[in-house]
């Protein structure tokens, strides 16, 4: 749900410089190019609600409850994360 994000978040804690050329071509070729990063295949839409989305849901209740748990986290590591890229600035001396 949010690659780039995900992405710019794994880069800041390994101490991985986006700006610098050759991380952002491996980037570019590992998720692809531009501002859209992916790395699924396309599948069809199901609307919520639907019957196929019933049967997935149900079928992969336990798998829901996962996402949403992680959703959840991920919204609360924003502050960590922050947190973490600025002191990692300071420790690079780059504020």
């Amino acid at each position: 749900n949010e690659m780039e994000e995900s992405i710019h978040r794994f880069n800041v804690f390994m101490g991985i410089n986006e700006s610098e050329e050759n991380n952002r071509i491996c980037m570019d070729q590992f998720f692809g190019h531009g501002t859209k990063k992916e790395n699924s295949n396309p599948h069809p839409k199901v609307e919520e609600g639907s019957p196929a989305w019933q049967v997935l849901a149900r079928d992969n209740e336990f798998d829901m409850r996962l996402y949403e748990s992680i959703v959840e986290i991920f919204g609360e590591q924003t502050e960590i994360i922050e947190k973490h890229a600025r002191s990692m600035a300071i420790w690079n001396g780059q504020e």
